[in-house]
Parts: C-alpha cells; structure tokens; sequence
C-alpha cells in the first residue's frame, strides 16, 4: 500500500481534539479528523495526559490511516518527576533537587522494555547525570 500523505505533529497523551488546529491539518489533507482522534485517544488511554507525544500519521492510497506514537525523551520525563526537598546540611537548611529511586525503575522499564533492569537502569541513572545535583532519593522524608 502506497503513503499519499505524512505528517508528524506532537499531541498530549488523551487529548487529541478534532477542532483546529489538528482539524485543518489533517482534514487538508483528506483525513477523518474525528476518526483519528478517536483512535488516538484510546490508544493513549494508559498514558498520563501531560505526556507531549511526537506522532507520525500516514494516510494511504485507500484513505485509511495509520499512526505511530514516540514516547517523550528520558531527559522529559525526568524533568517532570524532580521534585524539591529541604535538608539540614551542617545546621543550614537547604533546598535539594530530587527524584525518587521507584520512578527511576519505573523510566528504565517505560523505555526500555525489552531489556533487562541491569542494562536499562545505567541508561537512566546516565540520563540523570546530566542535570545539575539532582539526587535520586528512596523515600520522601
């Protein structure tokens, strides 16, 4: 079957509406708004409706569709789980970024699925590094 038309746009998980501007996008090019809509919403049921979803549709030559849906970045997610805490440090109280070590396995098994938990959790703990003194923390004290 022969692609017409791609388009990648980025939707929140559930939310897909098939008023503009996604209506004059995809009706433009001769794709049932509401259908796709439908579908993608139901598809994304699972999913926390703040997750921005990067999405490829494909309208074929029968004028059905199909689409493909990218989970956000490990850095995204991560952004979205930090959380500020206060310590006392050395009799000052100060304020700590954080992440909790349950969300950390929970990234590595969302993102990576087909691997194990001791190949997938160095990714994330990698991905962690990488913002300025976050912590990752076992409980919320």
């Amino acid at each position: 079957m022969t692609v017409l038309h791609t388009v990648t746009i980025f939707l929140r998980a559930q939310l897909a509406e098939s008023g503009p501007p996604l209506g004059t996008i995809l009706g433009n090019l001769g794709i049932n708004t509401i259908k796709f809509c439908k579908e993608f919403n139901d598809f994304t049921n699972d999913l926390p409706s703040y997750f921005l979803l990067k999405v490829k549709i494909c309208m074929l030559e029968d004028k059905s569709i199909s689409f493909t849906v990218k989970l956000p970045s490990i850095g995204n997610l991560i952004g979205l789980l930090i959380f500020d805490r206060q310590v006392e440090y050395y009799g000052k109280i100060v304020v700590e970024r954080c992440i909790l070590l349950k969300h950390v396995v929970q990234l590595a098994l969302l993102k990576f699925p087909h691997l194990d938990l001791q190949f997938s959790m160095p990714i994330v703990f990698g991905s962690i590094n990488s913002f300025k003194d976050l912590n990752v923390v076992d409980v919320v004290e």
